[in-house]
């Protein structure tokens, strides 16, 4: 993708079992909507997003539910934190 990022941070969280260092990369959408692009080094592993419905859904990649799970709760800790 051709977007820059706003945001960028890392956090921790369980990959297929396996606790990662992730940076994560806060984009927006063209309607200013947030959406996440997730890194494991530097290769993107997913980019993800929270519905209003307040539940973690993965826009592109192929991790498992548990592993969105794990990532959406560590984003929404590093928000509560203020980044």
């Amino acid at each position: 993708m051709a977007d820059t990022a706003d945001i960028s941070f890392n956090i921790k969280a369980h990959i297929q079992g396996t606790e990662k260092t992730l940076r994560v990369d806060q984009l927006e959408t063209s309607d200013g909507a947030p959406y996440y692009s997730c890194f494991d080094k530097d290769k993107q592993l997913a980019e993800i997003r929270k519905e209003e419905s307040n539940e973690w859904v993965q826009l592109w990649g192929e991790l498992d539910q548990a592993s969105l799970t794990s990532i959406g709760k560590a984003i929404e800790q590093k928000e509560l934190a203020g980044n």
